[in-house]
């Protein structure tokens, strides 16, 4: 009772869906708790915190967007992948969203992460109603979730990490129609700036000083390294607790 109380998030399921920046990539595991033998990574540690039960939806090279001709399976939106969003438990408590950097690779078929690009993946506009396209996917979860988990609390977390600020900007303009939370990964006046930012606010030397400390192996692996998931588990778990 004493860990419960004042705790929003004690107990609470949480469904994170995710991709590489999400599961973690440097091979460290977990020691001991009941996430040991797992990457140590954001979801596991703020999950271990809280006693939160961790639905993963989170896998390297995942995206939110299901190419049009169907050749890209790592997918929130194929219907046939396990990941489908439709299968986000009804009992959940908490949602949430940050996918983006993969969707950027399949723009132009480039997979800059060493990920699969398969499967063309525009980016869209706002009013787009595809799951073919960034902006479509984002408009065909969101939708579906506030209407049938209306109660679970959900955020959009803006990806870092994206091949253009367009992303950034996208995930951001989602949110605002939907009424949706958000924090930005890429920083700003409430988020501290995390690896590969594309915020244009933050200048070039700044982004560089970061990418030098949280990259797992600069320049060649700049995905965030260890001590980034322990960093920002702390602002993305205050973050849980706002929304």
């Amino acid at each position: 009772m004493n860990s419960y109380s004042g705790n929003a998030l004690y107990g609470k399921k949480w469904a994170a869906c995710g991709d590489s920046f999400t599961a973690g990539v440097t091979g460290t595991l977990i020691k001991e708790g009941r996430f040991k033998g797992q990457n140590i990574a954001y979801p596991y540690l703020i999950a271990e915190r809280n006693n939160m039960e961790l639905v993963s939806f989170f896998l390297g090279g995942r995206c939110i967007a299901y190419p049009a001709d169907g050749t890209f399976h790592n997918s929130l939106t194929d219907p046939q992948a396990d990941c489908y969003y439709r299968n986000i438990p009804e009992d959940v408590d908490y949602i949430t969203i940050y996918l983006g950097i993969n969707d950027s690779h399949h723009e132009h078929g480039k997979g800059g992460d060493g990920e699969d690009p398969t499967g063309i993946i525009p980016l869209g506009t706002i009013d787009d109603q595809t799951t073919a396209t960034y902006y479509g996917a984002y408009n065909e979860v969101l939708s579906w979730l506030l209407v049938n988990r209306p109660f679970a609390h959900i955020g959009i977390m803006v990806s870092n990490g994206c091949d253009r600020p367009a992303y950034r900007t996208a995930q951001i303009e989602v949110a605002t129609k939907f009424g949706v939370p958000y924090i930005d990964m890429n920083g700003d006046r409430f988020t501290p700036v995390m690896i590969r930012s594309m915020n244009p606010d933050i200048s070039d030397e700044v982004k560089q000083a970061v990418k030098l400390k949280q990259a797992v192996d600069y320049p060649i692996n700049t995905h965030p390294n260890d001590r980034a998931h322990e960093f920002e588990s702390w602002f993305i778990e205050d973050f849980l607790r706002r929304i």
